[in-house]
C-alpha cells in the first residue's frame, strides 16, 4: 500500500483490490514507526480516523464514493481538526493551553467532505516561523538521511509523506513552507495564489504572504486536492471568487512557453540543483515546450524585503504575549524582535516593493506561461546547526533556503515545487514551475508531464522501503 499515491489508493478501492479500513490501519502504523524514526508527527488521530474509514468503505460498498474516498491525509499542528488541540509546535499557543478546537478549518473540513480521511496532526516549527529546533517537539529528521532536517515550517508533513506514512498532507506557505520541505524529502508541493484557498481555522503568521497548500507525492494527486480545497468559503475575507480550474489532457506541452530567468535564482545554487532545473526543462521541451527569454531583475531583494514583511507581520500577533517569550523558540523572538523594530516607512517601503516585483513578474508571463527556477538551492539541511552545502562550501540555512520561494510569497503567484532526482549526496533536488495567479493549472500539467515522462517522484527514501 505504501507505493500508492492517492489517486493509485481511489483506483484499488474501485478495483475492489484493497478497502479504506486496511488503507488506514496500515497508514496508522506506518505513522508509528515514521514518528519513531523521524519525530514526525504530533497527534495521530486514531479513532476518528477508524470511524471515517468504516463510512467509506460503505461508500464504496453502495456506490456512492466522493472524490477522495477513503484517502488517510496528515494535517500541519497550526490548522484545526474539531476536537483536536492545535499547538502550533509551541508550549504557549492561546491561553487554552492545548484545549480542543471547537471546529475544523474550512481545508479539513473540504477534504473530510470529499471522502479524504484525516489520520495525524504533523509537527510544525513553532508557529511556524521558528528554526528547526522547537523547544517543545524537538527537529523532524529527513527520510532520506536521518542526520538531516526534513524542512519547515511544514516539516512533519513532508517528514510522513515521504517516509510513504499517508500519500498527501496539508501544510501552510509563507516564504515558502510547503514547497522547501517538499523539495528536501523529494515530493510535489503547491503553493497555491493567494487567496484561492480559503485560511479559516488556520493561526496565523502573515495576513499578506501566507497560504495553505497540499504536499503530495505527485503532481496528479496535488490537481485532486487542490480541485476540493480552492474556492472562497464566505469568512477569509482574502479568499474570493476564482476562474475556472481546468488541467490539459494529454502528454504534450506543445504551445508551452517557458521562461528560464538566471541572477538570483542560480547565483548560489549547487551544480545538481542545477542540473535539476535543466533536466526539467530538457523534458518539457521534449513534450513540446519551447523557452523563451525571460528574467526577474529584483529576485535578489525579494528574500530580505519578504522576511521583512514576514517578521512585521508576526510581530504584530505576538508581541503581546511578550511576557511568555522565554518559553518561546529564540528563533521566534529574534524573528518577531526584528519586525517590531522595524520602522513604518520601511514595512511600507516594502509593500511597495511588492507591486514593482509583480510588475517584473507580469512583464514575464506577457511572454511565457510558466518559469522554471530551483525551488531551494542546495540538497537537505545538515543537523544540529541547519547549514546547506552548496558546491562544497557550507552556508547558513537562512540566507539561501528562500531565495527562489519567497518570489511566489510576495507577488501570490502559485508555485509548484516537483523533485528532479537525487544529488550525489544520496538527497533529493528539486525545480519549481511558477505560473501567473490563478493559472495553477498550467503548474499541474507541466508537472504531470514531467512526472509521466520520468519517475523521480516514484522513488522512495530508503528508510522507507
Amino acid at each position: 500500500m505504501s507505493d500508492l499515491d492517492a489517486v493509485g489508493l481511489l483506483d484499488a478501492y474501485a478495483a475492489g483490490t484493497l478497502d479504506p479500513v486496511d488503507a488506514v490501519d496500515d497508514a496508522l502504523a506506518r505513522l508509528a514507526a515514521a514518528h519513531e524514526a523521524l519525530n514526525c508527527t504530533i497527534r495521530v488521530l486514531d479513532d476518528r480516523a477508524r470511524a471515517a474509514a468504516e463510512e467509506s468503505v460503505r461508500r464504496w460498498a453502495s456506490g456512492t464514493p466522493r472524490p477522495l474516498e477513503g484517502v488517510p491525509f496528515g494535517v500541519k499542528d497550526v490548522i484545526d481538526v474539531a476536537g483536536v488541540p492545535t499547538t502550533a509546535g509551541s508550549w504557549c499557543h492561546g491561553l487554552d493551553g492545548d484545549a480542543p478546537a471547537a471546529t475544523s478549518a474550512t481545508v479539513v473540513r473540504r477534504l473530510e467532505e470529499a471522502g479524504a480521511i484525516a489520520v495525524s496532526k504533523d509537527a510544525t516549527t513553532e508557529f511556524a516561523v521558528g528554526g528547526p529546533h522547537p523547544p517543545r517537539f524537538g527537529a523532524v529528521r529527513n527520510p532520506w538521511d536521518h542526520e538531516r532536517w526534513a524542512g519547515g515550517s511544514s516539516t512533519g508533513s513532508a517528514a510522513a509523506v515521504a517516509a510513504r506514512a499517508v500519500p498527501c498532507a496539508l501544510g501552510t506557505d509563507v516564504g515558502g513552507s510547503v514547497r522547501l520541505p517538499s523539495a528536501w524529502c523529494g515530493l510535489t508541493g503547491l503553493k497555491p495564489t493567494a487567496g484561492a484557498i480559503p485560511r479559516t481555522g488556520v493561526f496565523p503568521l502573515s495576513w499578506t504572504t501566507e497560504t495553505v497548500g497540499p504536499i503530495a507525492r505527485s503532481a496528479r494527486d496535488a490537481e485532486r486536492l487542490f480541485a476540493v480545497l480552492r474556492g472562497p468559503d464566505g469568512a477569509d475575507p482574502r479568499s474570493g471568487p476564482l476562474p475556472s480550474f481546468d488541467v490539459p489532457e494529454g502528454g504534450h506541452l506543445t504551445g508551452l512557453r517557458i521562461a528560464v530567468p538566471g541572477g538570483a535564482f542560480t547565483e548560489l545554487c549547487d551544480a545538481a540543483v542545477r542540473a535539476g532545473v535543466a533536466h526539467l526543462v530538457d523534458v518539457l521541451v521534449a513534450a513540446g515546450a519551447e523557452v523563451v527569454p525571460g528574467e526577474v531583475p529584483s529576485a535578489a531583494e525579494a528574500l530580505p524585503i519578504g522576511y521583512q514583511v514576514v517578521f512585521t507581520e508576526a510581530a504584530t500577533l505576538h508581541r503581546v504575549d511578550a511576557d511568555r517569550w522565554d518559553r518561546y523558540d529564540p528563533v521566534v523572538v529574534r524573528r518577531i524582535s526584528q519586525g517590531i523594530v522595524t520602522p513604518a516607512v520601511d514595512y511600507l517601503r516594502a509593500l511597495q516593493f511588492r507591486v514593482e516585483l509583480q510588475r517584473e513578474l507580469d512583464a514575464v508571463f506577457a511572454g511565457a506561461e510558466l518559469l522554471v527556477v530551483p525551488t531551494c538551492p542546495s540538497t537537505a539541511p545538515r543537523l544540529p546547526d541547519g547549514t546547506v552545502v552548496v558546491d562544497g562550501e557550507e552556508f547558513p540555512l537562512y540566507a539561501a533556503q528562500s531565495r527562489s520561494t519567497m518570489l511566489g510569497n510576495l507577488t501570490g503567484a502559485p508555485g509548484l515545487a516537483v523533485p528532479t532526482g537525487l544529488a550525489p549526496d544520496g538527497c533529493p533536488v528539486s525545480a519549481q514551475l511558477v505560473a501567473a495567479p490563478h493559472r495553477e493549472a498550467t503548474a499541474l500539467w507541466a508537472g504531470r508531464v514531467f512526472q509521466e515522462r520520468t519517475g523521480h517522484h516514484l522513488v522512495a527514501p530508503p528508510s522507507a522501503t
